[in-house]
């Protein structure tokens, strides 16, 4: 089993402390770390190795769900541009890593590529307890938000 499917299985058991949301096709969680504030990665339910792998109404709803949770990092976290990562290369199940950056981080050249900073997240960590918080008032702000999309 893939390090994502293990992840869905303990959404699906109740055991992951990551989760803020489940949409038709996906779960949002919390990033392992949170050094760019506001990271999360949206993880596809089933598995399957790459976009073009899904059937046409699949991949629609799925974009929208990438859509709706970046716009929703974007109007919590205030954020000046959001980065969108699928690659697959590591872990070849299809997810996005959604990176809010800011000002003080793209002022950087180094950091410009989230991907850049990867030996810097571990110092930015988050435990299960720290996501438990962080994913429980995300959820709270993410539902009021649906509500006043809808």
């Amino acid at each position: 089993m893939c390090l994502i499917c293990d992840r869905v299985k303990n959404i699906i058991e109740g055991t992951n402390p990551y989760l803020v949301h489940e949409f038709k096709h996906s779960f949002l969680v919390v990033g392992d770390h949170q050094y760019f504030k506001g990271y999360c990665l949206l993880i596809m339910k089933e598995h399957f190795e790459d976009l073009t792998d899904l059937d046409k109404e699949v991949q629609e709803e799925y974009m929208g769900e990438v859509l709706l949770a970046a716009k929703f990092l974007k109007e919590y976290y205030k954020p000046i541009r959001m980065n969108y990562s699928c690659l697959g290369n590591f872990v070849p199940h299809v997810h996005y890593h959604l990176f809010p950056r800011y000002q003080e981080d793209l002022a950087n050249d180094e950091t410009k590529n989230p991907w850049h900073c990867i030996d810097k997240f571990d110092e930015f960590k988050l435990g299960p307890q720290e996501a438990k918080v962080l994913a429980a008032k995300l959820k709270i702000a993410l539902n009021k938000f649906i509500q006043k999309a809808s």
